[in-house]
């Protein structure tokens, strides 16, 4: 029997996942409709959006940290000459090595195509080149819009300063025009040919010429630019750019990486350049003074009419001669050495000073001047990016003055060293000049100019060879620096990431609807479905009423076969089984219907359940008892100026009050006039007359009654009630509203209650009305439906 108190899961649990999954299925051409529309528009992105490439390369910096000169830094505790990798960075990534990059391409205009829905960069394959010379008025950066008419004119569209109007002008292919801009000179590629046509038009005619000038080219590629070190506690570096197309980011990451090389070979030949100088100085001046002693020795021979030495004279020029050669490369180390400390003392850069070309090969030398170039470079390198007080400046400061010390006090000590060898040499000489005192006066004269054209000659000479040495070094210099792995494109875009975004798409696809339903499934608060029915309420389920799409309020009649007909026949059956028959001993038996708030369909229900019971032969009358609202007289076209209100209240009869044979076996009495007492006029005795009156005539009496949750009426007719039909509408009646009616059937204050679903929509999840009526008995008009397909047995196992 339907009167049970077997307790119905309630909707106190948390989440319903079963409810969720049905929710889904319902709305499934919803998810797929987000799903297409989502990986379309990632399609769309991917396809539209230009993708931008990633060129990479990588170079080995030469850090000379074996060689016996490192040694000896380390030995007398000066920093090491090993180069810092972030010093290399540093130059890497500098504007002026990129500027020189730049430069060295000619990269200032950049072409784009415009095929109609996307434009596309182009680069050597573009089918036009410009010759462009911007004028004073033109910016770091300006557009132009250009239109291939046809194989020999094109439309230029500018947008000029001071003008709110875009100008066109139409030239010729070759033709110069100038404007504000500069001066524009079209022509044609070698692939030209390729944008026309058999026919002679134009395939992609629209185009963009970008200028840029050189500056704000630096600008744009130094941001893309990344330099990092390869591996650790190793001297590679990588070097990574960014850009729209491939091949340029190629071109543009070499002309970094030969500038870079060729920046290194600069410095190490600034060292023979600065030598070369000194030498030619010291030429210069030699070469006068050996003229001038050359003139003195003819001078000197035509006034004695000497023309040759004797054989002892001879022996001492050989002699002198040597000793002389050594004072002379001892004079010129000396020269450097004192042109060095100069240098040093005015603050000067010492990047061109190569000791070791001039014979002075001493390593802490040249690495005290090495290390002292680096510091005042990195020094004028910081200076561009902060003030002079900084503590970085100030730190370099400290150590240039520090090396500054110690490479004076070297050249000190270096320049004893000499000084001390000079009089050493100059000691032998004067033994050899004491020998010759026999040799006659006018002889001694030429034999002294003799020898000091000798020293300047052959100072003259090692300067000589000192100019030719340099001049090969020169020539033959090499990086300390060398590329690994040439630039080349990495092959894949890294944006816009296919794989990632359509991925994305596809989440958001199917994440947005999924994320929508779960929310909605978590907050709507109406009852949707048998499944939500069932795990809302407590009390039995009678049956489901489907949705009824008519204007007519009498669904029910003699020949309809409608389902919704079907329904309430089917509901009619199980009407049977409410209540106990072996306590309910009277001949008529009455059923009210309720709901918890209006417009739930309790009038439309009650009518056509009792239109049923008519129609099956049992004699029935419906009551219009929702006295505060009455309805039935507008659903039966009837007048509302007598009924239940008037005979409760003594002022008609019951005869009076009721309509008879509406339809066949059914009579109605409307609610009547609006009482202003209705729960007064329910409470007293003239209720129960009117049932038992009734009851000789009827086999059912049906009530309709006012909602049970919002007035006490539906509470105090309960009580001459055999059955109570609680009418809950689809999409209408929250969860909250059957808390009451829970609360009422587990305190058993209302007798033998169930559930009827009403206005029940076919396709929610896709239900067949004769499925499961009666609380599990079936009963109705349909058997029950056998799911068809994958989706339908998914559904029916979800619904069981």
């Amino acid at each position: 029997m339907f009167d049970n108190d077997t307790d119905i899961p309630s909707q106190e649990e948390d989440f319903d996942f079963g409810k969720f999954l049905r929710i889904m299925l319902e709305n499934w051409f919803f998810i797929l409709i987000c799903l297409v529309l989502s990986m379309s528009i990632a399609y769309a992105y991917v396809w539209y959006k230009h993708p931008v490439y990633k060129v990479s390369a990588t170079v080995m910096v030469d850090d000379n940290s074996n060689d016996v000169s490192s040694a000896i830094l380390e030995e007398v505790g000066v920093v090491n000459k090993k180069r810092n990798i972030e010093n290399e960075i540093a130059v890497l990534t500098s504007r002026s090595q990129m500027s020189k990059a730049m430069e060295s391409l000619n990269l200032n205009v950049f072409y784009r195509v415009n095929d109609g829905y996307r434009w596309r960069e182009l680069y050597k394959e573009s089918p036009v080149r410009l010759a462009f010379v911007p004028s004073e008025q033109c910016g770091p950066a300006v557009s132009f819009d250009l239109h291939i008419n046809s194989e020999e004119a094109v439309t230029w569209t500018f947008e000029l300063p001071g003008d709110e109007d875009e100008t066109t002008t139409n030239a010729m292919f070759g033709e110069t025009i100038s404007n504000a801009f500069g001066s524009f000179t079209l022509t044609k590629a070698d692939n030209f040919s390729s944008i026309v046509s058999p026919s002679g038009n134009i395939k992609t005619p629209s185009y963009t010429l970008v200028y840029r000038s050189t500056d704000n080219l630096t600008s744009l590629y130094l941001s893309s630019l990344e330099v990092e070190p390869a591996r650790e506690r190793a001297s590679i570096l990588r070097l990574t750019l960014t850009d729209l197309v491939p091949e340029r980011g190629v071109d543009i990451l070499d002309a970094v990486l030969q500038a870079f090389i060729q920046g290194n070979i600069e410095k190490k030949n600034q060292l023979a350049a600065n030598s070369l100088k000194f030498i030619d100085s010291q030429l210069e001046t030699n070469l006068a003074e050996m003229s001038s002693i050359e003139k003195q020795i003819q001078d000197q021979k035509l006034k004695t009419g000497l023309t040759s030495f004797d054989t002892e004279a001879e022996y001492f020029l050989s002699q002198v001669g040597e000793l002389d050669q050594k004072i002379s490369e001892i004079d010129i180390q000396l020269s450097f050495l004192q042109y060095l400390q100069e240098y040093v003392s005015s603050g000067k850069n010492l990047d061109g000073n190569a000791p070791s070309s001039l014979g002075i090969n001493d390593p802490l030398l040249q690495l005290l001047i090495t290390r002292l170039s680096e510091l005042r470079s990195k020094r004028a390198n910081e200076l561009r990016l902060t003030k002079a007080d900084n503590p970085i400046i100030t730190t370099l400061d400290s150590k240039i003055r520090e090396t500054e010390t110690s490479l004076l006090e070297n050249v000190k000590s270096i320049r004893s060293g000499l000084e001390a060898s000079k009089k050493e040499v100059n000691v032998q000489l004067k033994k050899l000049e004491s020998k010759v005192g026999a040799i006659p006066k006018a002889q001694y004269e030429l034999l002294a100019l003799q020898r000091k054209y000798a020293m300047t000659e052959n100072l003259y000479l090692l300067l000589l060879e000192k100019k030719s040495e340099n001049a090969i070094m020169l020539a033959s210099t090499v990086s300390d620096n060398s590329i690994l792995d040439e630039p080349r494109n990495t092959g894949k875009p890294v944006s816009p990431k296919e794989s990632q975004i359509l991925l994305l798409g596809f989440l958001i696809g199917i994440g947005l609807p999924v994320g929508l339903l779960f929310v909605y499934s978590m907050a709507n608060s109406v009852i949707n479905d048998k499944q939500d029915l069932k795990s809302a309420a407590r009390i039995p389920f009678l049956g489901i009423v489907p949705h009824h799409k008519g204007m007519e309020k009498i669904v029910v009649t003699e020949k309809s076969n409608s389902p919704i007909a079907e329904a309430f026949r089917s509901i009619r059956t199980n009407i049977g089984f409410l209540g106990d028959p072996e306590k309910d001993q009277k001949p008529y038996k009455i059923v009210q219907v309720t709901s918890s708030v209006g417009g739930e369909g309790k009038s439309f229900c009650s009518i056509n359940l009792a239109a049923s019971l008519a129609l099956a032969g049992s004699k029935t009358v419906i009551i219009g008892l929702d006295l505060r609202k009455p309805k039935l007289a507008e659903y039966f076209d009837l007048s509302n100026a007598v009924g239940a209100s008037t005979v409760l209240a003594g002022l008609s009869s019951i005869d009076e009050a009721i309509v008879k044979d509406v339809i066949p076996n059914l009579d109605v009495m409307v609610g009547g006039p609006i009482p202003p007492n209705p729960s007064e006029l329910l409470i007293g005795k003239a209720i129960q007359d009117l049932f038992e009156e009734l009851g000789k005539t009827y086999s059912y009496i049906i009530l309709d009654t006012p909602p049970i949750a919002l007035v006490t009426d539906s509470l105090i007719l309960s009580e001459h009630a055999d059955a109570t039909i609680y009418v809950v509408r689809q999409g209408v009646t929250r969860y909250h509203n059957l808390e009451f009616v829970n609360d009422l059937y587990h305190q058993k204050k209302v007798k033998h209650i169930a559930s009827l679903f009403n206005d029940v929509r076919m396709s929610k999840f896709g239900y067949g009305y004769g499925y499961g009526y009666g609380y599990g008995y079936g009963y109705g008009y349909y058997s029950e439906q056998k799911p068809t397909g994958l989706l339908g047995k998914l559904r029916a196992a979800l619904g069981r």
